[in-house]
């Protein structure tokens, strides 16, 4: 959309130039002028119509959603093997708390 207005603004910019041209009317001033709204566009293009030329709006994916209850078992083993392996370890005996009974 903004490509479309993009070059329809400089398509209308350059016509009128060239009217001015072959009309005789394009003076030193009005060349300046032309100038000054030329850069202006090319800017306008940096800002608006370059990201939305080369930026792309990426597909809606439907996400896939397991039920809980496939994960259950994989979970309640890798819980099972963690607090396993964790009672085996014992802090140093520097490290360990002090019973206060």
């Amino acid at each position: 959309m903004y490509a479309k207005i993009y070059w329809l603004i400089w398509t209308v910019l350059l016509a009128v130039a060239a009217l001015f041209f072959v009309a005789g009317m394009m003076t030193p001033l009005v060349a300046v002028v032309f100038g000054f709204i030329a850069f202006g566009m090319v800017f306008m293009g940096m800002m608006s119509v370059l990201p939305s030329t080369v930026g792309h709006n990426a597909p809606d994916y439907k996400m896939h959603v397991s039920k809980a209850s496939a994960f259950a078992p994989v979970a309640a083993k890798t819980s099972a093997a963690v607090n396993t392996i964790g009672a085996g370890l014992s802090a140093p005996a520097g490290m360990r708390k002090a019973n206060l009974h």
